[in-house]
């Protein structure tokens, strides 16, 4: 995916709104800068820059139903603000961990903190500093989406003109206003989403919990749903499950993997990208071996590039997997192969897709 600027992020969701008639209302806000982390479970993400404590403190949780250990050992620490991406296939322990997080089970084993509150003592107030919305939103058929928020502004301890003012914010980021006084048992599957997000955004939670919200979205009203999960990422933190690795590369800054109860990766979205090459990654076919080809062989043992798999084609032809040292050597490997005279017909980028990147990390092939 191209990296577009926050400006044309801006842009770009302004036209999505226009089209969708869809108005969320946020203003630009530039992408905090992606910090650097180790991917591996045992490694916290270390990023000397961030002033504020972790929002989420999660060390050695273990949660288990019956004989059946859902989530294994699990550390982390996530900061107070950024959107953090949540991956891992079915049954891998993700909705586990997010319902511990969000106070709704409590840890057989091991610390959860949550904003300073600790999941075992103080389980009220953690749930109190943080926003959850569920895959399905928790919505009662005969309500009205505005009896729904005021229901929950109570329950968040909001009344009068503070719940009028709250209500009034969450509808309009999120679009719910002008069916406000339907019954929920009436609306779409996006419309109930979108109401949904709005309870959860009630008593400006420090913490938001989001798992598949995009489920049942229409193009438009993705894209102005992605705006908005940015701009709330930049004032608290926004952990967001989801199956759309093209959603999560979009809005997050980094990310977590869980497989079979275990965390298998937490890094930012650049290492995560890097994983698939970067760029770097090209597959050449020439009429000679690129090893044989005097100027490549001297480029390769200059250390512009590393030959991978190499292979011979049915047509005689030779083609090799290399892996450049930065993507300026791409021009330098062009040029010393036209001026050895030898007849190349394919070069061109190699990169896995971040989806590829997603299974082997999940298989163990990249642990």
């Amino acid at each position: 995916m191209r990296s577009i600027s926050a400006a044309d992020r801006s842009n770009h969701g302004r036209r999505a709104l226009t089209q969708s008639g869809l108005s969320i209302h946020c203003a630009p806000v530039s992408r905090p800068s992606n910090p650097t982390f180790v991917g591996a479970i045992d490694a916290e993400p270390r990023d000397t820059s961030r002033a504020a404590p972790p929002a989420v403190r999660a060390n050695g949780l273990v949660k288990r139903f019956g004989s059946v250990d859902a989530v294994k050992s699990v550390r982390f620490d996530l900061p107070a603000r950024g959107v953090c991406g949540f991956l891992g296939p079915n049954g891998a322990g993700k909705t586990t961990t997010i319902r511990m997080l969000a106070g709704v089970l409590i840890p057989d084993e091991g610390t959860l903190e949550v904003c300073g509150h600790d999941a075992l003592r103080d389980a009220t107030r953690l749930r109190s500093t943080v926003g959850y919305l569920p895959e399905s939103a928790p919505l009662s058929p005969e309500l009205t989406v505005r009896e729904h928020m005021r229901f929950r502004a109570s329950l968040r301890g909001l009344s009068g003109t503070a719940a009028r003012a709250a209500i009034a914010d969450a509808m309009e980021r999120t679009d719910v206003a002008r069916f406000a006084d339907r019954c929920a048992g009436t609306l779409s599957k996006g419309m109930q989403q979108r109401a949904g997000l709005a309870q959860t955004l009630l008593g400006d939670p420090k913490v938001l919990i989001l798992d598949e919200p995009s489920v049942g979205l229409d193009p438009g009203q993705t894209l102005a749903f992605r705006a908005l999960v940015r701009e709330l990422g930049a004032s608290r933190l926004v952990l967001l499950s989801s199956h759309l690795l093209s959603e999560v590369e979009d809005v997050c800054t980094e990310l977590l993997v869980m497989a079979k109860g275990e965390l298998l990766a937490h890094e930012s979205m650049d290492m995560f990208r890097a994983r698939a090459g970067g760029g770097r990654c090209h597959r050449i076919e020439c009429e000679r071996a690129l090893a044989s080809i005097p100027a490549a062989a001297r480029l390769r043992d200059d250390g512009a590039f590393v030959i991978g798999t190499t292979s011979q084609l049915d047509d005689g032809w030779h083609a090799a997997e290399i892996t450049l040292r930065d993507l300026d050597a791409r021009d330098t490997v062009a040029r010393a192969l036209a001026a050895s005279g030898v007849a190349v017909r394919v070069f061109e980028p190699a990169d896995a897709r971040l989806e590829e990147i997603f299974v082997s990390i999940v298989s163990g092939g990249l642990r």
